[in-house]
């Protein structure tokens, strides 16, 4: 069997089947043309984190347009076997795109940003983000996109939690428990540059979901103890 592990790999939000022909997005066409500089009948993996991965040969027609003529299913569709839910206050541009990609890479598969009273970043941009998302997926060969939910007040997330799922929360100068991986759903939480207020502290240690988690004695940079955390819990 051909070993098609080097060949680029494109995530596309169609369906996919054995002999379909798709036609790209303006995005994805640069991509392909200008980027990977593919040739007519290039192998190309497909994914769309519901079908499987699947092979696709490029197809041009004409000197500028061109089609993906999928060949082959490469690999079936796998169920997720848990829910890994991240909570993270948004950072700066370099840090929140070090973090989304390292999260997507060790398997969150919910990605929650919130606000938090010491955050500075009190903006996101959505499309930005599921873009490093997909791109993440892409090179890390996993099956499916994480879940970006829109960004929320910490405090009103933490009323409507749904108690039955724990969440580790990573807080930090204070005497808590070293996370250990676990098995079944489960939410990891940590705060902005400058840390949880008090307040929030007091909170956070008084929900009998809450768990609060040490990372060791060194004070950890927000997207360091993200990783961190996730590396453990997985």
């Amino acid at each position: 069997m051909q070993d098609h592990t080097k060949s680029p790999r494109l995530y596309v939000d169609q369906a996919l089947a054995d002999g379909l022909s798709l036609t790209l997005s303006e995005n994805a066409m640069h991509y392909l043309k200008n980027v990977l500089r593919a040739q007519n009948g290039a192998p190309i993996r497909l994914f769309n984190g519901r079908d499987g991965e699947f092979l696709a040969h490029v197809e041009f027609s004409g000197k500028k347009d061109l089609s993906l003529k999928v060949i082959q299913k490469l690999k079936p569709q796998k169920n997720i076997a848990r829910k890994i839910h991240l909570y993270f206050a948004p950072l700066k541009k370099e840090r929140m795109d070090f973090l989304v990609e390292k999260a997507v890479e060790l398997g969150a598969t919910d990605l929650h940003p919130i606000l938090t009273q010491h955050s500075d970043v009190r903006k996101i941009n959505d499309d930005r983000i599921r873009d490093q998302i997909i791109e993440a997926a892409e090179q890390c060969e996993r099956m499916d996109l994480p879940t970006l939910h829109s960004l929320k007040d910490l405090s009103a997330v933490l009323k409507n939690w749904n108690n039955a799922l724990p969440l580790f929360a990573a807080i930090e100068r204070m005497d808590a428990q070293k996370i250990t991986p676990t098995s079944g759903d489960v939410a990891y939480l940590v705060g902005p540059a400058g840390g949880f207020s008090e307040g929030e502290k007091e909170t956070l240690c008084a929900l009998p979901f809450v768990k609060p988690v040490c990372l060791g004695d060194n004070i950890l940079r927000a997207e360091t103890a993200a990783i961190a955390g996730l590396s453990r819990i997985v």
